[in-house]
Parts: C-alpha cells; sequence; structure tokens
C-alpha cells in the first residue's frame, strides 16, 4: 500500500506538468491589444507647416503624418519633446509627458487632439499623447543629418537634422562648460566657421553633457536646429556626435594693416573718415556685457595707442564678447564717423570681430574731473579713473547722475537695463573708474559696481 502510494506521488507533478502544457498551447498565439487610430487624410511635414499662418490650429479631425524621430528627450537636453523629420521638412514635438518616443522611431502621428502653434518663433505641434497620437511603425531606423554651412541655416529648416563641418566654438567658450548642472541653468555657446559665420549652440542644465568643456578644436558637428524669438540655434543630441579634434581656423587679417585708434582719430579730425581697403584693428574690450550699461550692440575697445574708440555692430546684432577679450575687427573700407559727439566705427559685421582670447585691462588714466572735460577728444572711450568724488543727483544709478572732486562736476549716465540700476548710490567719498564717454557733453559710464571703491 505505500509503495502504490508513491508511486501516485511521484507522478503527480508529472501529470500537472502535461495538464500545464496542454492548457498553454495554442495553434495561434493571440497578438498583443493594439489600440486603433484612424489614419485619415495623410499629408507631409511640409504641408503641415504651410497650415500655420500665424493662428494655432487644433485639430479636431483624423489626419497623420509619417516621419521618423530625429531627437528625444533622454539626455536631458530637451524636456517633454521630440524632433520629427521627414522627407519634406521637419517639426517640433512637445509631449504632454516625457518619454515614449525615441531616436530613431518611425512613426505615424496621428493629428487629432494635437495643436499646430508657434512658440517664440518656433513651429511646434504641441499636446502629443504619446498613446493616442503616436503609432510606431520601426524602430533603430537610422536617419542621415542634412550637410549644410552655418551660412545657410534659417527659420525654414527649424527642427530638421544637420551635419555642419569645419566649425569650431568661438576661443573665449573654449574650456567652458556646456551648461550650468549646479544650477540647472541652460547656456548658450558660440559655434562659428572659417569665414566667420556664426550660431548659438543652447544647451540645458539638466543635460547629461552639461559639465563636459567645450572642445577647442574644429570638425564635424551634428545637431538640431531651433529657434528661440529671432535666435536660430542648434541643440546637441549626443556628445559623442562632434568630432572637434582638427586645427582650428587662422584668424583672419594677419595680413591686413594694423591702424591704431590714434592714427583713425588724427584721420577723422584732418577730414578723413575713411578707412583703407585691407585694414584691421586690434584691442581689448573695456565694455562690461554681463552688466550691459551700454546699448548691446556696442561696445568700447583700448588699444596699444592708449586711445579707444566705440564698435557699433549692424543690424542690431548684440555682441556677446566679454570684458577683457582682445579683439581683432577687420575695418576695410569702413568710416569713422560721430554719434553726439562719441566717435565709433558703426555698421560693422559681426563676422568681422575675432576674439584672440582674454588679456588684462588695461590702466585706467588718473585724471580729474575737469581733466577729462577738457580733454574728452583724447580720452573718450578709454578708461578713466577719478578718485576722492562724490555722486550725487538720484538715490539709485538709473539714469543721470553728477559726479563732483575738486576740480568740478560731471554727468554719470546709467542705462535702465544695466544689472545695478536699481542698486543704491552709495554716500560719501568714492574713487570712481568709468569710461568716458560723450552725449552732446562729456560723461561717465561705470561697467559694474567694482568700479566704485568707498573711501
Amino acid at each position: 500500500m505505500i509503495n502504490r502510494l508513491k508511486h501516485i506521488v511521484l507522478l503527480m507533478p508529472l501529470f500537472a506538468g502535461l495538464l500545464w502544457f496542454q492548457g498553454c498551447k495554442h495553434d495561434d498565439f493571440d497578438d498583443p491589444p493594439l489600440t486603433e487610430i484612424p489614419e485619415g487624410t495623410v499629408m507631409t511635414i511640409q504641408e503641415l507647416r504651410e497650415m500655420h499662418e500665424g493662428e494655432a490650429i487644433e485639430f479636431d479631425d483624423d489626419y497623420s503624418v509619417y516621419a521618423n524621430i530625429t531627437m528625444d528627450d533622454k539626455s536631458g537636453n530637451i524636456y517633454r519633446s521630440a524632433f520629427a523629420e521627414d522627407e519634406t521638412a521637419a517639426i517640433n514635438l512637445r509631449l504632454q509627458a516625457p518619454g515614449g518616443v525615441y531616436q530613431g522611431d518611425s512613426v505615424r502621428i496621428n493629428l487629432k487632439g494635437t495643436t499646430l502653434s508657434s512658440y517664440q518663433q518656433m513651429l511646434q505641434l504641441d499636446n502629443v499623447n504619446v498613446d493616442k497620437n503616436i503609432i510606431k511603425q520601426a524602430t533603430n531606423v537610422a536617419h542621415e543629418p542634412a550637410t549644410m554651412n552655418i551660412s545657410d541655416i534659417g527659420s525654414e529648416h527649424q527642427a530638421q537634422l544637420v551635419r555642419l563641418e569645419e566649425v569650431q566654438f568661438i576661443n573665449d567658450d573654449v574650456g567652458k562648460p556646456f551648461a550650468d548642472s549646479d544650477n540647472l541653468l541652460a547656456l548658450n555657446r558660440t559655434l562659428e566657421d572659417c569665414d566667420g559665420n556664426r550660431i548659438i549652440v543652447r544647451t540645458s542644465g539638466y543635460a547629461s553633457f552639461a559639465d563636459d568643456p567645450v572642445p577647442e578644436g574644429n570638425g564635424t558637428l551634428i545637431a538640431v536646429i531651433s529657434q528661440h524669438q529671432n535666435d536660430i540655434q542648434l541643440y546637441i543630441r549626443d556628445i559623442d556626435e562632434m568630432s572637434l579634434d582638427g586645427e582650428r581656423c587662422p584668424v583672419p587679417g594677419d595680413d591686413y594693416d594694423l591702424i591704431t585708434f590714434a592714427e583713425l582719430r588724427d584721420n577723422y579730425h584732418d577730414g578723413d573718415p575713411g578707412i583703407p581697403p585691407d585694414t584691421r584693428i586690434e584691442g581689448v574690450v573695456i565694455s562690461d556685457e554681463e552688466n550691459s550699461n551700454h546699448p548691446g550692440q556696442n561696445l568700447f575697445m583700448m588699444d596699444e595707442s592708449g586711445e579707444g574708440m566705440v564698435i557699433r555692430f549692424q543690424d542690431d546684432v548684440f555682441h556677446d564678447f566679454p570684458m577683457g577679450t582682445s579683439l581683432r575687427v577687420i575695418v576695410s573700407n569702413m568710416e569713422v564717423s560721430e554719434y553726439r559727439g562719441l566717435l565709433q566705427i558703426e555698421d560693422v559685421p559681426i563676422g568681422n570681430a575675432h576674439s584672440l582670447g582674454m588679456e588684462e585691462l588695461p590702466d585706467p588714466n588718473q585724471v580729474t574731473v575737469q581733466e577729462v572735460i577738457d580733454n574728452i577728444d583724447t580720452y573718450q572711450s578709454t578708461l578713466v579713473t577719478i578718485e576722492n568724488a562724490t555722486i550725487a543727483g538720484g538715490s539709485t544709478f538709473e539714469g543721470e547722475l553728477t559726479v563732483t572732486d575738486n576740480s568740478g562736476s560731471i554727468a554719470m549716465y546709467t542705462h535702465s537695463w544695466a544689472s545695478f540700476a536699481d542698486n543704491q548710490v552709495p554716500e560719501g567719498n568714492v574713487t570712481i573708474t568709468a569710461i568716458a564717454s560723450v552725449h552732446f557733453d562729456p560723461q561717465l559710464m561705470i561697467r559694474n559696481l567694482n568700479d566704485l571703491i568707498e573711501e
């Protein structure tokens, strides 16, 4: 009896296994459930983009576009976004939630429930629900970037994946991190080619490569084109898609004649404002772009002659040359002009300016107020230091104040957009370092609050 029970016990697992196998065996396996998303009217991305005429368009009917996903948000460089491209154009997808669609996915995008709109001049398909609007056709699909030059890129290329060749980051950006990961702040870096054409590279503080240093060399970069207001910019997908280890472009103008500000000033006062062909100027930027107490398209420079001049870039281009930049500017066939008493070289293309690196600022001229007034033709656009001075005329820096020392008084002007415009003016005696300027009459412009030392 015991032996029979043993046999039964031993056979039970075998029978159970057979029964389980038979219960799970099917001639036809069930397919996973699929969401039925109608195709509707099929259009290209270019046709989709052309539908936008300024007002947002909400899609209530079934339309579809077929595209490849060229960038996703896995690197952290974009958030709740993806870029999609077909053979005609590309567009930014704004997702309801991050993830779910990835670089290399071939997709059909059903437009029902989405909105075609423009944000800061960047066209986007907003309110995309990955589960309801995205139907994946395939994965790991390669999409080759189009090879383009910086000078060719415009708003019509929004969201496209591109390869740029023979490019490099400007000297001032080399070695800096792509973004501020500590404070999770996005930063702009500037990419240029050997002809001086430039474009912004925008990186999020959340990007996986935010802390990576900007490389020094010249080479190839793959990125996606974006736009913010009037600025065309690039988003890097992967740090490994940069190959910038070649020799940098030679700085243009080595074979051009160097002319000093003193020579330009003398020529102007002798009635000859023209600058000869094949001419360059070189000097150090003494204005402070970061604290912005001057129009954004202007900068003040001093050169080896000890004199200075304003460089004004064309088309209201706001430059990004920080104080202390050693700068070469090609000024062939341009003219020195006068604006309300201030000498300047105006209408300078931003591509004519080339950073040579950073340099120590020139020593300011130790002067009195009256010496500045009496010799403004010499001191304008240079750094001056005035000791034992007082500031009066207002409680904050914005607008016109009066600086007085033992020799006389002079106006000091601060633009409303300067970073320190709302700061309190110190009481008592101060030592002031400032740029001597002219607006009909001589005036001073401090660059930042470090230009004031309370005595």
